[in-house]
């Protein structure tokens, strides 16, 4: 069947070229009455020879039904909720440092100690005192017990007792003032002591986030209100470590709406932080809505004309040749593989998804892994070719009766 072809074809291609060549050598040698015929016959030809379009090589998949989400997509920097700067609260020189900036530490732990003899005699003092003053309020309750006091004394013991446990209480605070602690539990991300210097009241000594609290702030259009509430999925896709994905929450919505931008602030939370920090962009997918059983076609089936957006489906016309028809696409939901159309489009039509790119509309197609096929010379063609031969043999046959006149060549 294939020699059988390949003869046609050379049979067709060497057919057309001679009946142009002929028709032409007529024109040019026959006489002004037989001019018309030659033009007829010429005409014919090229009728003949027309070029036959070839399909062009396309790949193919089929719309399915699938799963697809309605996504929310927008960009943040991670930002962590728990940050706090650790200041010096009494001056005094650092003596011991006992963390480092990267280490983890739990809340409550001692950060540095600060020289403290005089605190802690202040202290030492104080507590003294204060239990001097109780010992002499037992003894002025068992005379007041007795008589012996009036009660007059034994408020004034009490309000003595009262006035050295402050004393002591303060005390104890400038002491542990000298013991620098971590108000939250998290990592030390900034240092700015070390051995030997003197901090001050206010002098911000160390840096502390809590990366569990880490978080991404995005701004919604105020349209998509009544599809957010807390806990709802999200995604965050971080291009760092090659567009991994990890799962996220909406975390709050905020009860009012940006008059200015028309937006609302969402605090999306990371369920695992893994690798991620602060400070880090990711891109944020809000899942506001999930189908299970749409219709689907892949989204590399796409092709751009302005603002609109099309896909090529096959269709067979009524000779049996597949051609790549364009249908318009309005998109209900789109996700990174599939859209969602809203007409034009059931299961398993197959829809050109490679090759699209300058394919027009209702032209042939051939898809990939196809067989490659020589166009047969079609019925019309072969008549169109033996009319252009017989109409080029008339014009050229001499009449009867009259010896054909041969014209003069001129050279040129």
């Amino acid at each position: 069947m294939n020699r059988t072809n390949s003869l046609n074809e050379r049979m067709r291609f060497r057919i057309l070229p001679n009946c142009l060549l002929l028709g032409g050598l007529l024109f040019c040698g026959c006489d002004s009455e037989d001019a018309e015929k030659n033009a007829e016959a010429a005409e014919i030809a090229k009728l003949a020879a027309k070029p036959v379009i070839r399909p062009v090589l396309v790949d193919l998949e089929s719309a399915k039904r699938g799963k697809i989400e309605q996504l929310l997509e927008r960009s943040s920097a991670l930002i962590a909720e728990e940050q706090v700067r650790v200041l010096a609260r009494t001056a005094n020189p650092a003596t011991e440092l006992l963390v480092e900036k990267g280490d983890k530490v739990a809340k409550n732990q001692v950060l540095l100690r600060l020289e403290n003899d005089r605190q802690q005699v202040d202290y030492d003092q104080a507590a003294s005192q204060l239990t001097k003053a109780n010992i002499e309020l037992g003894r002025q309750k068992l005379l007041y017990d007795q008589d012996l006091i009036s009660e007059s004394a034994m408020q004034d013991a009490q309000f003595a007792v009262d006035q050295a446990d402050l004393r002591a209480k303060n005390a104890k605070r400038n002491l542990d003032f000298t013991e620098v602690r971590a108000p939250i539990g998290g990592v030390i991300t900034s240092r700015t002591v070390k051995v030997g210097d003197s901090v001050h009241p206010g002098n911000p000594i160390f840096e502390i986030i809590n990366l569990d609290s880490t978080v991404a702030i995005i701004h919604v259009p105020e349209q998509y209100l009544p599809k957010l509430k807390p806990d709802m999925p999200a995604r965050l896709i971080s291009s760092t470590y090659n567009n991994q994905v990890f799962d996220g929450y909406v975390k709050r919505v905020s009860p009012i709406v940006e008059a200015r931008a028309g937006t609302i602030e969402v605090v999306v939370g990371i369920r695992e932080l893994g690798a991620l920090r602060p400070g880090m962009w990711v891109d944020v997918e809000l899942v506001l809505e999930t189908k299970d059983n749409a219709l689907l076609i892949p989204k590399r089936s796409i092709v751009y004309d302005n603002d609109q957006i099309f896909a090529f489906k096959q269709i067979t016309d009524t000779n049996g040749v597949k051609r790549a028809k364009r249908f318009l696409v309005e998109a209900l939901n789109t996700d990174k593989e599939h859209i969602e159309p809203k007409s034009n489009f059931e299961v398993g039509d197959r829809v050109v998804v490679a090759g699209q790119i300058g394919l027009k509309d209702n032209q042939p197609i051939r898809e990939v892994g196809q067989p490659k096929t020589i166009p047969e010379p079609t019925a019309s063609t072969n008549a169109l070719a033996m009319a252009a031969t017989n109409a080029a043999a008339k014009a050229s046959a001499p009449k009867s009766g009259k010896p054909r006149k041969k014209k003069k060549k001129v050279l040129y």
